[in-house]
């Protein structure tokens, strides 16, 4: 290995104001793989703090896996859609819904038959022919007109829907091209930002997805064994992982429930990828996207080997195909129809999170809930029903919540079914 990498490492980890142990820098010599893993602890040590010194304890306390070998599925990048920050104001929603208008208009404009797009006010005051304007749709009032109120990016109109249908389809919050009639005001039709048509990569392997095993209401011995006999290559906890209310209506300290949690999840094998995600329940913010457990909270967690603790949601990509991880309750709850419907909804809007004043989000300079880049594979927790289709190109698979089912999901990547296991 050239001695300029091994410089180059300790001039980062000196930047960002941590030493390497003389042991660790030996074992990169020898192994230089080990070097992204290095960052990787780097990144998350600044993040969680704790000490100045990275040695060799550090790559597995921090869930790193050395045997990386001997893993079937494996997480060549992670992207947490959540920086931590729960502030919000209206300028602060005001900026992200401009930034939602602007991406969402990007990407409907990578279409290949792209339809032209015009502002309302040329609309309405230069032409009879019904035209097309790409908008934001604010709000809808259940009047006898349908009167649904957009914004172009230039300006806010009210419009009526020339059908129930129209008024009851589109979402407050979602990004539309809408076909204008310009002589009665009236939305004609409308088309959503869809996915492109994705082409899923094969894999191998299995993966156990559970949603709201709600550790502190819930008894999950048995949950956890059955998994181990199915022998998954990974394990995907969906959301409410800790019911907080729970240790806390009974004097204890939600801490409690993570390091049960901990627990469980260090009797499976440490070749199984183990990832984890927050749901409403684990006091980590109810807004869109939920920063992970922290690791005063869930510091047991953080310290299993081959472990990541994610956003809710998250992207991962695995063995090179893109998964989108959710634990869409609220979505689902709000969308008001049923679960594989909502979903599809979900990706022809592009977003995981439009219903302005229905879900809680958290405003940022940038929408993170716009889904892009696209996936290939969409796993979504926290409802009530079954859900497996194909939706051009995209696998999803919605998982009912254990404490509603009593059950789990094993994906079977290689012949892409799923069974449903009860317990």
């Amino acid at each position: 290995m050239p001695e300029d990498d091994i410089k180059e490492l300790v001039r980062t980890a000196l930047n960002e104001g941590f030493q390497l142990h003389p042991d660790l820098v030996r074992a990169v010599e020898e192994q230089p793989e080990l070097i992204p893993k290095v960052l990787e602890v780097i990144k998350k040590k600044k993040e969680y703090g704790g000490g100045f010194i990275i040695g060799l304890k550090d790559l597995e306390s921090f869930g790193l896996n050395l045997e990386i070998d001997r893993v079937n599925l494996v997480i060549s990048s992670e992207l947490s859609l959540s920086d931590g920050l729960q502030a919000s104001s209206f300028e602060e929603l005001n900026i992200m819904l401009n930034d939602r208008f602007r991406r969402m208009k990007d990407l409907w404009m990578q279409r290949p038959n792209k339809i032209p797009l015009l502002r309302i006010e040329y609309i309405l005051s230069k032409g009879k022919e019904e035209l097309w304007s790409f908008v934001l749709v604010l709000k809808k009032v259940a009047n006898a007109k349908f009167e649904i109120y957009v914004d172009d990016g230039k300006g806010t109109y009210v419009l009526s829907a020339a059908s129930r249908k129209i008024f009851d389809e589109l979402v407050p919050g979602s990004c539309v091209a809408v076909k204008v009639n310009p002589q009665n005001k009236s939305i004609t039709a409308y088309e959503d930002v869809e996915f492109p048509e994705v082409k899923r990569k094969p894999l191998k392997g299995k993966i156990a997805v559970i949603s709201d095993i709600m550790i502190g209401r819930n008894r999950v011995d048995d949950l956890i064994n059955s998994v181990r006999s199915s022998r998954p290559d990974a394990l995907v906890l969906l959301g409410n992982i800790v019911s907080s209310r729970s240790y806390v209506s009974s004097g204890l300290s939600p801490v409690e429930g993570y390091r049960r949690v901990a627990e469980l999840l260090s009797e499976m094998p440490k070749r199984v990828l183990k990832i984890v995600i927050p749901g409403h329940e684990d006091l980590t913010g109810i807004g869109l996207p939920q920063r992970p457990p922290s690791y005063r909270v869930a510091k047991d967690l953080y310290s299993l080997q081959n472990t990541r603790l994610l956003s809710n949601p998250a992207y991962v990509i695995l063995n090179g195909s893109t998964f989108f991880i959710y634990h869409a309750a609220h979505y689902l709850r709000a969308i008001k129809a049923d679960e594989q419907e909502a979903l599809r909804k979900m990706l022809k809007m592009r977003h995981a999170a439009p219903m302005l004043g229905a879900l809680p989000v958290v405003p940022s300079s940038s929408d993170r809930m716009i889904i892009d880049p696209v996936p290939e594979r969409v796993i979504a927790g926290g409802g009530s029903e079954r859900v497996d289709f194909v939706y051009r190109g995209v696998w999803t698979v919605g998982v009912p919540s254990y404490s509603t089912c009593g059950c789990y999901g094993l994906l079977n990547l290689e012949k892409e079914t799923i069974e449903w296991v009860r317990v």
